[in-house]
């Protein structure tokens, strides 16, 4: 199982490098992390509808798949327009720097999400034949979409940071932290589990695997952090920032597995799919990414270079 999960680990990371570094040659469009995100977010909204089906919150498919897809949308405009309108500028003409831009472009996908939460109920009503199942499936809609397209939105959001490489960095070092954070708490707790971390939400995970992946999740996000200064030359956080980086975003990325952990729990299911050897399903794999990535922009808008 440990060499399952980490081959498939390894090939899954190398799969992400591969598409960031050669869309870098697509700049500033970036079409191959479009899909890459595009069928990522469409299995993960997959799953969470079949999981949510099991229960009272019975999700609208069309109204989930459609809500993620405007969301997903709603995050890439921006930067789209953003760009079209700077090469389309009179040669000479400089538009001006926005310092609050990495803040500015949320407010597409809040409005859009605005008018989704609008959208679903009116479309329930539409549907409305009897009392008892109305609300459970508008509440299970709107979890769906937030949990999958509003959290999973900020993992676009990271490719359009400001900097050299176009956000690459970042999105380098929020993968190190979660992923690092994975490994380090199912490797250490396998080896050195103890005391049961959170058992009603997860019987498996300890508290020294919680710490393990913490030390993981810093360890790579150094080891990253020093690739970028001595081999790319590129500027990136500070040895004591790249370190609270790790500290918080591997936090998150623990946070946001024991939250699927409970989402699983609740539709009593082992794993949201089997399609990932080794891990369970799509949103086995992200779960830690969508509660990772909301923290690691945050944290960049603040501190980054």
């Amino acid at each position: 199982m440990l060499a399952t999960r980490l081959a498939t680990g390894l090939t899954l990371v190398a799969i992400f490098l591969a598409v960031l570094g050669l869309d870098e040659f697509l700049s500033p469009w970036f079409p191959l992390w479009l899909i890459t995100v595009v069928l990522a977010i469409t299995a993960c909204s997959r799953e969470i509808i079949a999981l949510l089906g099991a229960t009272t919150a019975k999700p609208s498919a069309g109204a989930v798949y459609g809500g993620v897809m405007v969301l997903i949308v709603a995050h890439w405009a921006p930067h789209v327009v953003n760009e079209v309108e700077r090469m389309s500028a009179p040669i000479g003409v400089n538009i001006p720097h926005d310092p609050l831009a990495a803040v500015s472009v949320m407010a597409w996908p809040l409005c859009a999400f605005v008018a989704i939460v609008m959208a679903t109920f009116i479309g329930a009503s539409l549907r409305y034949r009897r009392s008892g199942t109305t609300m459970a499936g508008i509440a299970g809609t709107i979890l769906a979409i937030s949990y999958v397209g509003l959290l999973g939105g900020f993992i676009i959001q990271m490719r359009w940071l400001e900097g050299r490489f176009h956000g690459l960095i970042p999105l380098a070092l929020l993968v190190a932290a979660s992923k690092g954070a994975d490994t380090g708490a199912y490797t250490i707790g396998r080896i050195a589990g103890r005391h049961k971390l959170w058992p009603e939400l997860s019987p498996n995970k300890t508290i020294e695997g919680a710490v393990g992946g913490t030390l993981f999740g810093v360890g790579f996000v150094l080891i990253v952090t020093a690739a970028c200064r001595y081999l790319l030359h590129a500027p990136t956080l500070s040895w004591i920032k790249a370190i609270g980086f790790g500290v918080v975003v591997s936090t998150a990325a623990q946070l946001g597995d024991l939250m699927e952990s409970m989402i699983k729990r609740d539709c009593e299911q082992k794993d949201a799919s089997n399609t990932v050897p080794g891990f369970g399903g799509v949103l086995d794999v992200l779960d830690s990414l969508l509660f990772a990535a909301p923290v690691a922009y945050g944290y960049w808008v603040l501190f980054g270079p």
